[in-house]
């Protein structure tokens, strides 16, 4: 990612020059949020370890919420790479898939602990997140669970129970209002199913990050975490 940029090629020497900069500036903020945590980031701190003078810095990021921004959609468009990546190296049946998406998730919080918490922890206090810059690669993950539900659910692969299920009709509105922007074509009670395994999956791994299943747990690590996963795919995928 190319922090601060349209995601094209800089067609200059300075546009070069400021894209590496922005990079340079995610790679110190993220150091920062790895040892000190979100609350304590500093602008100031970022200028010195690019050798600016703390008044140049404000060039590139005006102030602390721009830099915690700039980690939030690198952390979000990380995670989302790291899925889809594992989803197209797996077999074709969307379980196989959605399979590997939650062990790739897994493993990704677990290498960056503090990037999870910044994304699916507490809020930061006084800290509103920008919906037009977050959004759209804080949806690319939960975009890939529901093409995998739709697709199970189009293939006669989806789940065999619950079929009776009907979800309330203001949920219905809202599933139906909101599935366009994710370019998924399905009914209410399928979109609704992934959206409980996606929710589901983030409370586990964020139960596991955050120490709340305790010292024992943590212990187990990644084995405990992969165990719950087929019993999530059960809810939009055939065993």
């Amino acid at each position: 990612m190319s922090p601060g940029e349209t995601g094209k090629c800089p067609s200059t020497p300075r546009a070069l020059a400021r894209e590496q900069t922005m990079h340079r500036i995610v790679e110190l903020g993220n150091a920062q949020l790895a040892e000190h945590g979100a609350a304590e980031l500093s602008v100031r701190e970022v200028a010195r370890g690019l050798g600016m003078v703390s008044s140049a810095i404000y060039r590139y990021v005006r102030s602390r919420d721009e830099l915690l921004t700039l980690l939030i959609v690198d952390a979000y468009e990380d995670l989302a790479d790291t899925v889809e990546d594992a989803v197209a190296g797996a077999g074709d049946p969307p379980r196989e898939k959605f399979l590997a998406l939650g062990a790739a998730m897994t493993r990704w919080a677990l290498e960056h602990p503090e990037r999870w918490t910044l994304l699916y922890g507490t809020p930061v206090r006084g800290y509103d997140a920008p919906a037009e810059t977050t959004i759209a690669p804080g949806i690319r993950v939960i975009g890939h669970v529901l093409t995998l539900a739709a697709d199970a659910a189009a293939t006669g692969t989806g789940p065999s129970s619950g079929a009776d299920l009907t979800p309330a009709p203001a949920v219905t509105a809202l599933l139906e209002e909101n599935l366009p922007e994710f370019d998924v074509d399905t009914d209410p009670l399928t979109a609704m199913r992934a959206l409980a395994v996606w929710s589901s999956l983030v409370g586990i791994i964020s139960a596991h990050v955050f120490g709340q299943l305790g010292p024992d747990a943590v212990a187990v690590g990644e084995d405990l975490l992969a165990g719950q996963l087929p019993l999530l795919a059960d809810l939009i995928t055939a065993r």
